[in-house]
């Protein structure tokens, strides 16, 4: 029989969780492209989109496990700025499809290597191994949170997709 993880292993945990979101958002602020205007979330959101393709509001706002009111007005920030576009739905013109512009994706590279560049510094003494494993178990870990969160079916499918 397998034992789920001792209270004093989730404990610690969470803890380091706790430190690791403070230092995520200190190395964002570091390398934010501040006259961009544009607050980190909204960009942490047209990453999801980029990543997950042609998309709903409510999608994204399912996948990112907040309320769709959010998602909203974070799509907005990036429609005035011009780095997202929405369509109508070919099956229902009542719904709105989103999708990154080419300023957006261009945008996001920017602050993607930025962030590259950041943690290739911080980690360099590591190696390329340690580093993909590292993010296999954080992958897994999400994914884990995410299935107790919200014990539904299946994430929300986008219509396209594409990993970048």
């Amino acid at each position: 029989m397998v034992m789920g993880p001792s209270t004093e292993s989730c404990v610690d945990l969470l803890r380091n969780l706790r430190t690791l979101f403070q230092l995520k958002h200190a190395m964002t602020m570091r390398v934010w492209p501040e006259e961009q205007g544009l607050h980190p979330a909204a960009i942490a959101l047209l990453a999801e989109l980029v990543h997950r393709g042609e998309c709903r509001v409510s999608e994204l706002a399912q996948h990112r496990v907040v309320d769709a009111s959010v998602v909203s007005r974070q799509i907005a920030q990036l429609e005035r700025a011009g780095l997202v576009e929405r369509r109508p739905a070919p099956h229902d013109g009542r719904v709105a499809l989103l999708s990154a512009t080419d300023a957006g994706v261009e945008l996001l590279d920017q602050w993607r290597r930025s962030q590259v560049e950041f943690m290739q510094e911080a980690l360099g003494g590591w190696s390329d191994t340690d580093v993909r494993d590292l993010a296999a178990r954080c992958g897994s870990f999400t994914e884990a949170l995410r299935k107790a969160l919200r014990p539904s079916p299946a994430d929300a499918v986008c219509t396209t997709g594409g990993a970048r």
